[in-house]
């Protein structure tokens, strides 16, 4: 069957959802998929998946390497006063006699978190149709506040597809199901379905329920 609508009618429907999505978005936070490497600190065990427990460095030598580090990766902002926005070096070589490594905790390697901001429109319990959308902390838990969905720009889509977790209004929530693209030629607004994986934190955001009445 002929597509009876024209380019140029699709064209102008995504743009004007775009334009909707983009002025009542709010920023959420998107945890990409974590790098490992493997623990410069200690030798990794590949029977067991985790950290040997032995040092690759003797005191001295690691000494020296934590000092070579340091000097390459200076510390950002003021270091007198880390509370005024400094980010202090990460302990990279530290030596030890046998047991748990200090750097790596144990695990044999370090992860890299990786994270991004994007604009989205955020709908908090979407099967409610507008009667809600905010989240509600009661003494047994929150109420319709478990799933949230998610539109944003389809440039998004790769991100979202492979996300560890996002952040949505300070409440992190995992993926139920890969994003979608909807509207006219499918490429109108990305769609993304989530649920919460913690108890909101007490904000001027939240309504509390009084049950005492």
């Amino acid at each position: 069957m002929k597509n009876r609508i024209r380019p140029k009618t699709k064209r102008r429907f995504r743009d004007r959802i775009r334009d909707v999505v983009k002025g009542l978005s709010r920023k959420v936070l998107v945890y990409k998929q974590t790098i490992k490497s493997e623990c410069p600190n200690c030798y990794f065990d590949k029977m067991t998946g985790r950290s040997s427990g032995k040092c690759r460095w003797t005191a001295a030598q690691a000494q020296q390497k934590q000092a070579d580090w340091m000097a390459s990766n200076p510390p950002v902002g003021n270091p007198t006063n880390p509370a005024v926005g400094c980010e202090m070096p990460t302990v990279k070589y530290k030596y030890f006699v046998k047991g748990r490594c200090p750097v790596c905790k144990g695990k044999g390697y370090l992860e890299t978190k990786r994270k991004r901001w994007v604009d989205a429109l955020v709908t908090w319990d979407p099967s409610q149709r507008g009667a809600g959308n905010q989240m509600i902390y009661t003494p047994a838990g929150t109420e319709g506040s478990t799933i949230v969905q998610l539109k944003t720009d389809p440039k998004y889509y790769d991100l979202f597809k492979n996300a560890e977790s996002i952040v949505v209004d300070g409440v992190e929530c995992k993926m139920s199901r890969p994003p979608i693209l909807r509207g006219l030629g499918n490429q109108s607004v990305l769609i993304i379905t989530a649920f919460t994986t913690e108890k909101p934190k007490l904000d001027s955001e939240e309504i509390i329920k009084d049950y005492s009445t």
